[in-house]
């Protein structure tokens, strides 16, 4: 079965890349992701029925040890590095692990069960997952590592896509678990690889804070199997007592964490410091999906209260984040912040549960993905061919590299701008809500976030793009050699965006005028830049005896006093424990 490839073939490419020279490793790299892509691809088009697949049971003594050595890891760690957060919630997993494995459920069912959603998620992790494999081939070449260390990372990159096409194909929670804590190893060594002061701190924060989620995780399973006496997702969804949604909820924290919604947004920040595909693959364009997943898995069990406590949650943190984003210089870190927004907002669409509202979170899913991977890349050609990462610092770079420039601002503009598809999204995410407001009254407060939100977005958009476009007429341009293996991906995403606009259009969701207006809109800002009559003048003032005037193009910025982004952690912090208290009475 096409599913069961997916899973195994990663780890099978793992090890042949591992002990080969650079030219064989990046062949046998670009064969392994084109067959990742045609398989995900092939499920995807073939995809009819739910499939369901049980493991044999000596799977389940595989996973508990497993289970046990990964937290016994984490503990290890957190004594070595001296953590005591680290090892404190390692050490409460494991005794909750073990009272979980005390508890027998009784409820049987199928180990893997593969829906729709899943198979959509197939092709974010294979496709865009492997495109940015390819480019992390000559980005890792530019690092101080020895020849086994390069090849270790794109090893990893190919276990970390087995993990995740296991993680949306399981219908065991337990076995979730092992696999949501195996996503929070990958980010752990991922971000520590330059093994620098900054990075091994950072990394610890991401284990110590992702570890809460699988905390949360392991409380739901033992109140799953006392209340409902399964550990499987589709018995649990199916038997739910609306008066009893604590295992549901539980479920929903893990996915704010994983997520990286404030309050805990420091550890996907941080990780901003790894090497730039790490950034792109984990915590931007796939790993992370695992937050807006997990929710759509949970969607038909949540009801009235659970519902509306999410959207406003992830509502409020779509708008606090993309203000935050505003105020941030540091390229990756405003991407960062983009990606914490954007998140927050498709577990919002799962948590209303309309197939409106679900389709908009699938869209945005997609969309997302492959904007946030065209961003990252120009972030790491930044990085190593310019050594630029503050977007202050980018004047004059449509001097030097004009492809770099055009692949930027076509992925500000599809995050924000008709006609692309997160634009879209969004637009289905208003029209799904106001639906919802003659149900409860209360969504109108989520559309107002989201609103907002996007204005955030958009202004961001143009705060880069001001920049990018500031033409330094002293500087002489320069040619910057860029590797294909950077530009040919950032192209491959481009068409798949411009693809994006022709099946919104295919399917109705936008008129041909909806489509040319807003391309011809986009074009104006560079071309206007470009054909500028005096683009080469110097500016001078009357009686300035021909002196130049010094003209500096500042961006602007919204500074955030440090009460109100305490009272924004105060405020998620508090909606995160009515939801909880709200269940238990």
């Amino acid at each position: 079965m096409t599913q069961i490839l997916l899973i195994l073939a990663p780890i099978f490419f793992a090890l042949i890349v591992l002990g080969t020279n650079v030219s064989v490793r990046n062949i046998f790299t670009i064969v392994f992701v084109t067959l990742l892509a045609v398989v995900s691809l092939m499920n995807f088009i073939s995809f009819d029925i739910p499939i369901e697949i049980s493991t044999p049971h000596y799977f389940h003594s595989i996973f508990v040890f497993l289970d046990f050595l990964l937290l016994m890891y984490f503990f290890w760690q957190g004594v070595v590095k001296k953590n005591s957060y680290v090892s404190l919630f390692a050490l409460i997993q494991i005794i909750l692990y073990a009272v979980v494995l005390i508890l027998t459920p009784s409820l049987m069912s199928s180990d893997i069960l593969v829906d729709k959603v899943s198979s959509i998620m197939y092709l974010v992790i294979n496709i865009i997952g492997g495109i940015i494999i390819i480019y992390a081939l000559k980005y890792i070449e530019s690092e101080d590592f020895t020849r086994f260390k390069k090849n270790a990372f794109i090893a990893l990159l190919f276990l970390f896509l087995s993990v995740m096409n296991f993680i949306v194909s399981t219908n065991n929670i337990e076995v979730f678990f092992l696999l949501f804590e195996l996503t929070t190893l990958f980010s752990y060594i991922l971000i520590a690889y330059r093994k620098d002061e900054t990075s091994l701190l950072n990394a610890l924060q991401a284990l110590w804070m992702n570890q809460i989620g699988g905390v949360a995780i392991l409380l739901a399973l033992i109140v799953s199997i006392t209340q409902y006496e399964t550990v499987y997702f589709d018995i649990l969804i199916k038997n739910i007592d609306t008066a009893y949604l604590l295992p549901i909820v539980l479920l929903v924290i893990a996915a704010f964490v994983k997520g990286a919604s404030i309050p805990f947004d420091k550890w996907l920040l941080g990780a901003m410091v790894a090497p730039t595909p790490v950034s792109a693959i984990l915590h931007s364009a796939t790993m992370v999906k695992i937050a807006p997943y997990l929710m759509l898995k949970l969607a038909p069990a949540m009801s009235g209260f659970v519902s509306v406590t999410v959207t406003l949650i992830g509502t409020f943190v779509f708008f606090t984040a993309s203000l935050l984003a505003l105020s941030k210089d540091y390229f990756k870190e405003i991407l960062g912040l983009s990606t914490i927004a954007l998140l927050a907002l498709m577990m919002s669409l799962a948590a209303v549960g309309t197939p409106e509202a679900i389709e908009a979170c699938l869209v945005l899913i997609v969309f997302h993905a492959i904007s946030k991977a065209l961003l990252f890349f120009q972030a790491g050609i930044l990085e190593k061919s310019f050594h630029l990462k503050y977007v202050n610092d980018i004047n004059g770079l449509i001097n030097h590299s004009p492809l770099v420039v055009f692949f930027i601002l076509i992925g500000f503009a599809s995050l924000t701008l008709p006609p692309f598809g997160v634009f879209i999204a969004k637009f289905m995410a208003i029209e799904s809500l106001s639906n919802e407001i003659v149900k409860n009254p209360l969504y109108a407060f989520a559309l107002v976030f989201i609103a907002l939100g996007s204005v955030f977005l958009t202004l961001l958009y143009f705060k880069v793009v001001t920049k990018l476009f500031a033409k330094d007429v002293d500087a002489k341009a320069r040619h910057v050699e860029i590797s294909a293996y950077y530009t040919v991906p950032s192209a491959i995403l481009v068409i798949f965006l411009v693809l994006g606009i022709y099946i919104s259009f295919d399917l109705n969701l936008l008129s041909g005028a909806e489509i040319i207006v807003p391309v011809i809109l986009i074009a104006v800002v560079p071309l206007l830049f470009a054909t500028l009559l005096f683009k080469n003048a110097h500016r001078v003032k009357e009686y300035n005896c021909g002196e130049k005037d010094e003209i500096k193009l500042s961006m602007y910025y919204f500074h955030m006093p440090k009460y109100i982004q305490k009272a924004i952690i105060i405020t998620a912090i508090l909606g995160m424990w009515i939801l909880v208290i709200g269940v238990l009475i």
